[in-house]
């Protein structure tokens, strides 16, 4: 149903991905009907950017580009200049931001535009958070052992930092989240490599100088710096041996199956079997059509004779056959043992299952010495694995890093035919990569405070504190994200970061509990006052600014209209509520927006040529606990916080009262 005096027009088409009942979705669907079908959007990374264009598909029926968190506003001014190099004087430009692009990261850039008297709106969709996300291809530390983000399940337990005590702890995933196809950035240590959407949070550490405490801070990666130091991973849980699940074995008499080598399997894992897995993963084969198990390993290599000494520990000697280059175990139920395990098949597809990292350090220990015997070697202390597996490699370095040992990035380099390489002759032109790790020299606690220097976490079990090399944009890419009980992050790729949720910003309402600003026994959530952003876009000289809600659409229509008519930058904050991030309703969408301005948390008022003028007065004012209670992230609020709000609410509210009608900025533009 149309409302009267509105385009009937829709220029933000359904089918997107919002939440039901998300207020951010409505304002912008109203928005373009009052700006019309002559104009173009310039949008900021955020949560409506990524639910409205799942590529390829988009839900905008006008010109849209999509701009970074912190230059959404000099995204537009460039557009502007444009057009007036065109002599377009018609097309409007409207630049939409969140949180981050609004109050916090983004606000350089929009501070920038409105001083310059670039002809355009910026929209500010107030819904006090904003989310992040993690590449698709993150591997993620669980009970269970290394898995991708995208085989995470509701209820899995996963690796977590304990913020209070520096201890590695198992917390449940609590939520998966599908945020769709966004812009990501690969951050490395000499050790980690990991890519993430520029507003995902790492848990960095504040060297606050001989005079104060260092403390552990949340900094997005957009804010993140070559040198920062960051939380990592450096010993895992000590595991236990691997009971394997059971295959379904042939004997004589199966189709097919004449004559058989009877052989018994092992029931669970163990440092002998590690150590002949280690080299199968190196050199070896299973090809369950011969009935055969392979190694390539020629006489003059050591790991023949050791190899062929732990088949003789499993009790699978009757099996083994051999010539000058090749060991084989001849049996149809040793290759479906094999296979069963997850290794992978072909030299550039083998991989590191995710049991292997539930096991004792002993057994993680023995396959990794069986695969420095296939395909390893050492350079002094350095041991140098090498694959043409890149996925091997990956998953082998995170292995290592849950043995406490020193590991390098991965190399890559391409090989021409002919070249020796592990003394072998390529037959062709190959890529491969390799690793470097060693073991860790002692540090003598007695120089503790030197070397806390070099990582703060010295001493620490399980995680350091490693420096931050290089941080690079890359492409476009699926993302995915967690939220987790408790300690609110995890551990990716080997690095602590943060889970998925509501995090605080410079909109958030005080007292709001966030998940880096969790409240508790001493902090009751966010701390500091809301960020008056209409003032400080007032105090630029512009000439308009305005306040805006949900909960009257046409108030918003006649604003947007108002703002689009002026020669010069404007700004309106529209209130959005939030469903996920508020703990609220679907259905109460309007509901909350409406006791917000009744209450006057949210009130509605412009400044119009510096005179500031409220625009709609409550009927009846209401108390503030009515909003509050309204929501999720405010029930840890006791009696007195309420009281505390309240009287933030009544001060803030006076002053627009003995403000109305007055002329409080200057007027430039």
């Amino acid at each position: 149903m149309a409302i009267f005096g509105m385009d009937e027009k829709e220029y933000f088409a359904c089918g997107h991905r919002a939440c039901a009942g998300c207020g951010e979705a409505l304002a912008i669907r109203h928005i373009l009907k009052a700006a019309g079908p002559k104009t173009i959007i310039a949008q900021a990374t955020g949560c409506m950017e990524v639910v409205s264009t799942p590529y390829p598909e988009s839900s905008w029926e006008v010109p849209w580009v999509h701009c970074a968190f912190e230059n959404a506003s000099a995204v537009a001014s460039g557009v502007r200049a444009a057009l007036d190099a065109k002599g377009d004087k018609e097309t409007n430009i409207i630049a939409i931001g969140g949180d981050g692009a609004s109050f916090d990261i983004g606000f350089g850039s929009l501070s920038g535009a409105l001083e310059r008297g670039t002809k355009f709106l910026y929209i500010a969709t107030d819904n006090e958070a904003y989310m992040n996300c993690l590449s698709t291809d993150s591997l993620i530390m669980t009970k269970e052992g290394l898995k991708k983000i995208t085989q995470i399940n509701v209820g899995d337990e996963v690796y977590a930092f304990n913020q209070k005590t520096h201890e590695l702890v198992l917390k449940k995933c609590t939520g998966v989240f599908d945020n769709g196809l966004k812009r990501v950035y690969e951050i490395n240590t000499n050790s980690n490599t990991i890519k993430a959407t520029g507003n995902h949070p790492f848990l960095v550490l504040q060297r606050n100088g001989k005079s104060g405490e260092n403390t552990f801070v949340w900094k997005m990666v957009e804010g993140l710096k070559v040198g920062d130091e960051i939380v990592a991973l450096k010993k895992g849980l000590e595991g236990k041996s691997y009971y394997f699940n059971k295959i379904k074995t042939s004997a004589k008499g199966d189709y097919k199956v004449n004559k058989i080598n009877e052989v018994l399997l092992p029931e669970k894992s163990s440092p002998e079997l590690m150590k002949l897995l280690g080299i199968y993963v190196g050199d070896g084969w299973t090809r369950i059509e011969k009935a055969e198990v392979g190694f390539a390993l020629p006489k003059e290599k050591k790991g023949r004779e050791e190899a062929k000494q732990l088949i003789e520990n499993l009790l699978w000697s009757s099996c083994l056959t051999e010539n000058e280059n090749e060991l084989h175990l001849n049996s149809i139920n040793i290759a479906k043992f094999i296979n069963s395990l997850g290794f992978g098949k072909g030299a550039k597809n083998k991989t590191i299952p995710s049991w292997v990292f539930t096991l004792p350090l002993k057994e993680k220990e023995a396959f990794v010495e069986g695969l420095m015997l296939a395909d390893g070697y050492k350079i002094g202390e350095s041991n140098r694995y090498v694959s043409a597996s890149f996925e091997l490699l990956k998953t082998l370095r995170l292995l290592l890093q849950t043995m406490d040992l020193r590991v390098r990035k991965i190399h890559s380099q391409t090989k021409e035919k002919g070249v020796l390489v592990v003394k072998r002759n390529l037959l062709t032109e190959s890529t491969y990569g390799y690793v470097c790790f060693s073991s860790k020299k002692g540090a003598l606690l007695k120089y503790a405070s030197q070397n806390k220097q070099r990582n703060y976490l010295f001493g620490n079990e399980h995680f350091e504190t490693k420096k931050i090399i290089s941080i690079e944009k890359k492409g476009i890419e699926p993302t995915l994200d967690l939220r987790v009980e408790g300690e609110h992050n995890f551990v990716a790729d080997g690095i602590v970061v943060h889970n998925t949720g509501i995090q605080r910003s410079g909109a958030t309402f005080p007292y709001a509990n966030t998940t880096t600003s969790p409240a508790g026994k001493v902090i009751p959530g966010k701390t500091q006052p809301k960020k008056p952003l209409p003032f400080i876009a007032a105090a630029h000289g512009i000439e308009y600014v305005a306040t805006a809600s949900v909960m009257n659409l046409m108030d918003l229509h006649k604003k947007v209209k108002k703002a689009l008519s002026v020669n010069g930058p404007t700004m309106i904050t529209v209130f959005v509520p939030c469903i996920p991030g508020w703990k609220i309703d679907s259905s109460s969408t309007i509901d909350v927006a409406l006791k917000a301005f009744e209450t006057n948390v949210y009130p509605l008022y412009e400044i119009d040529k510096g005179v500031l003028k409220i625009t709609q007065t409550p009927s009846e004012k209401k108390k503030v606990e009515e909003y509050l209670k309204m929501q999720g992230r405010f029930k840890h609020l006791t009696p007195e916080h309420t009281k505390k709000i309240q009287e933030y609410v009544n001060a803030r509210w006076k002053f627009l009262e003995e403000n109305n009608g007055k002329k409080i900025f200057d007027n430039l533009f």
